[in-house]
């Protein structure tokens, strides 16, 4: 896998990894799905799909990809046994940064069942498998360090059922926000009649007294 530009025009272009075989031929890519807002990081990809590989079918995220759940659940839908991120960790962020960018992947990992193979340019480099371990890693700064590990694939992952629930929870708040707001606007209403009412009646009142 190499990382690169795939021009479209000869401003725009997409953030991809290409896959090239023992023959020199590109044989799958596949562009970043969410390029990094207010940097010139490409067009968003226009698809997502896996890649057959001759082990099995890996997903591919590149860098910031896999802080997105929906770019990995739609990996995982398609039934990716494993996850490769090639990621672009600047090295003069320092340590802090990039030791907490090195928790998403363990994270994931734990969380869709599926290893990961997460390759830094400066972080920290991961090998993790499908309960969130870390198998091996290469440190930060990690120029010309190497991380080598087998990458056990797993018969298929599944997307976390809080998704569902979180569909679920949008949907319970929008219509107790629209429930409160009929509630809300039927007693300004009603204060509102209840107080022209009144006024009616007093209006009427010092009518009376004025004619009496």
């Amino acid at each position: 896998m190499a990382g690169g530009k795939d021009f479209v025009s000869a401003s725009k272009f997409y953030d991809t990894v290409f896959v090239i075989d023992p023959n020199g031929d590109n044989v799958f890519k596949q562009a970043k799905a969410v390029p990094i807002q207010f940097f010139n990081d490409g067009l968003p990809a226009r698809k997502q799909e896996v890649w057959a590989s001759p082990w099995g079918k890996l997903g591919v995220c590149i860098c910031y990809d896999l802080s997105y759940t929906r770019v990995t659940d739609e990996l995982v839908r398609q039934g990716a046994q494993a996850l490769i991120v090639p990621t672009l960790d600047l090295s003069d962020w320092g340590r802090h940064q990039h030791e907490l960018h090195a928790r998403v992947a363990p994270v994931r990992a734990a969380e869709y069942r599926l290893p990961i193979f997460r390759l830094a340019s400066s972080g920290i480099s991961q090998l993790v498998d499908d309960r969130g371990l870390v198998l091996a890693s290469a440190p930060f700064p990690g120029q010309e360090a190497m991380l080598a590990g087998a990458l056990p694939l797993t018969e298929n992952g599944a997307v976390p059922l809080d998704r569902i629930l979180a569909q679920l929870s949008v949907v319970t708040t929008g219509a107790l926000i629209a429930w409160f707001t009929i509630i809300g606007l039927k007693g300004r209403l009603v204060r509102s009649v209840s107080n022209s009412s009144n006024k009616t009646d007093k209006n009427a009142t010092a009518a009376g007294a004025l004619t009496q």
